[in-house]
């Protein structure tokens, strides 16, 4: 896929109907977000659902 940014469902329930579109069963990956931004990980407003960002380091990535 072409993404410019890594896109950020805001709550669980988003994640899974977006997940779905490519898959059945998606797995559904937990951001750090504050910690991360808090290290200097810059996130961007998309829409009222979904925040961008241009990386996210793994350290802040957790399996549902």
């Amino acid at each position: 896929m072409n993404r410019q940014y890594v896109h950020l469902s805001i709550d669980t329930d988003t994640a899974i109907q977006v997940g779905r579109r490519r898959d059945t069963t998606p797995v559904i990956l937990m951001i750090d977000a504050k910690e991360a931004n808090r290290h200097g990980v810059a996130f961007y407003k998309g829409n009222d659902k979904v925040i961008l960002a241009d990386f996210i380091p793994p350290v802040y990535i957790k399996t549902r």
